[in-house]
């Protein structure tokens, strides 16, 4: 899961990151992006987000 939230960073940076094994955290600095703008790029990155394969589609001839 991808999620991106509007907030105030304390250095001025435009944005930071967190990822971890399930879920993409990203912090935009309100100042470099509007509430909607942050709306539509969670959106859209959620919907490229590739689908998560099980162990067996990993092994040769698994589906």
């Amino acid at each position: 899961m991808i999620s991106v939230t509007r907030t105030r960073l304390d250095n001025g940076i435009p944005a930071v990151a967190q990822a971890t094994a399930d879920a993409l955290r990203i912090a935009i600095d309100d100042r470099h992006i509007t509430a909607a703008g942050a709306v539509a790029l969670e959106r859209v990155l959620n919907g490229l987000a590739p689908q998560r394969r099980s162990p067996e589609a990993d092994v040769e001839g698994g589906e």
